[in-house]
């Protein structure tokens, strides 16, 4: 593959990456809310859900969703209801004060607490349509008839899932480490109802884009 390709291929990555959304706001939210213990979760989950993103619309099945309307609405569908109950639950958090939250990390099962934020982080990106767009969109344009699509693929999904995860890795750490300084209660319930505002804003904004097809 050309190296110019990927440069650039990369570069639209990194921006698509960087740019907030859904995955990194639940990064960010869990980040804040949870402390460095458990900052690398949320980024591990958007990982995963992105890799078997990626694999879905690399083996075809993505052309199938988007080209089937019922679908592909039954998939907008869904991730907008998963939005929404992430709202609800950010908006009914009880605020957290930095002593408190220091606390929530002595659970009983902090496997459990790990592996439901990785699981409903992966379920996020599972369930987000726009992913599925974004990969079917920009990858094609960067394969080549002359080389293994195998091959040629692979690197394309490598490099997309990897800097995607380094970013949410960034931002996830970045937010616990400054949430770690000024946690309060005030803050905390904050954050809660800004992130439940914004999430419904993103589920609105898909419905009625939806709708108004």
């Amino acid at each position: 593959m050309d190296s110019t390709n990927l440069m650039l291929y990369f570069l639209v990555v990194l921006v698509t990456c960087i740019t907030p959304g859904a995955g990194v706001l639940y990064t960010l939210q869990n980040a804040v809310m949870y402390g460095k213990s458990r900052a690398f979760c949320s980024p591990t989950g958007v990982a995963l859900g992105n890799l078997i993103m990626s694999i879905i619309a690399a083996t075809g099945l993505g052309a199938v969703i988007t080209s089937s309307l019922k679908l592909f609405a039954g998939l907008q569908i869904a991730g907008c209801l998963l939005m929404i109950y992430f709202g609800y639950k950010s908006w009914v958090a009880p605020p957290l004060s930095l002593s408190q939250r220091i606390e929530s990390f002595k659970d009983p099962s902090p496997s459990k607490a790990r592996f439901k934020i990785f699981s409903s982080a992966a379920l996020l990106q599972l369930t987000n349509p726009m992913l599925i767009i974004f990969l079917l969109s920009l990858m094609p344009q960067f394969v080549s008839h002359t080389s293994s699509y195998a091959l040629q693929l692979t690197v394309l999904i490598s490099i997309f899932v990897v800097t995607c995860w380094l970013v949410h890795i960034i931002y996830s750490y970045s937010a616990a480490y400054a949430a770690g300084r000024w946690m309060n209660e005030k803050f905390s319930k904050i954050v809660n109802r800004t992130g439940a505002v914004l999430f419904w804003l993103i589920s609105a904004s898909v419905l009625v884009k939806l709708y108004a097809v």
